[in-house]
């Protein structure tokens, strides 16, 4: 992605990709599978493994929509100023709903085996509707804008990439630097999991002004 017009596509996809990577619960979650005493990074990889599955299962659903729409071109594009303000509305309404929620509880240890960890990235991934409304609307970025063959997959990847980025980095972490890795992961379990529903409100109302904005752009 070289050309003026792909970086332009990068600008308006990477804060959304950055948005979609902040998901305190799934951070927590990948932690938890962490500090088992029992075959630590087995859990952590079958759990990044049902997280990546659902999000592929996101992939496939915005390029179906994409592929309905037609190609964006220079200029104003209505469509994608409408799918933003839309956007836009469900992140308001999901970060009010989130702070309306009483406190989380501290998190319970994990269950055994790998199994587990799988079904629960799988789940929670797919409930995880915060990353979900910042997912589709890059994809659709990407899908409706003129790519093809390496360039496409390479703002693709990123975008998935960032989206599972609290799955994959806690246990790349913990196997690159051992137990300073395992210390350094506690404490930022220890610092999110009391904050974990503001920072979620937070991500949602930052990234709703970000999506009307673009809205606005783009009407």
């Amino acid at each position: 992605m070289t050309s003026p017009a792909d970086l332009t596509l990068l600008a308006r996809v990477l804060p959304l990709a950055i948005g979609a990577a902040v998901s305190p619960v799934v951070l927590v979650c990948q932690l938890l599978n962490l500090s088992s005493p029992h075959r630590a990074l087995a859990r952590s990889a079958a759990f990044l493994l049902g997280c990546t599955l659902m999000v592929l299962v996101w992939l496939l659903c915005a390029g179906w929509i994409a592929s309905l729409l037609p190609t964006s071109q220079p200029g104003p594009d209505p469509i994608a100023a409408a799918l933003d303000a839309t956007f836009a509305l469900l992140l308001c309404a999901l970060g009010q709903r989130i702070l309306q929620q009483p406190r989380p509880s501290e998190p319970k240890p994990a269950a055994s085996g790998v199994m587990a960890p799988a079904l629960s990235g799988l789940a929670l991934m797919g409930c995880n509707l915060s990353s979900l409304v910042l997912f589709l609307p890059a994809v659709q970025d990407i899908s409706r804008a003129p790519l093809a063959g390496s360039a496409w997959w390479g703002a693709t990847l990123l975008v998935v990439l960032f989206t599972l980025l609290p799955a994959w980095l806690p246990p790349l972490l913990a196997l690159l630097l051992g137990r300073r890795g395992r210390a350094a992961l506690a404490r930022l379990s220890s610092w999110v999991v009391p904050r974990q529903r503001g920072i979620n409100a937070s991500v949602c109302f930052v990234l709703a002004l970000v999506l009307a904005l673009r809205a606005l752009a783009r009407a």
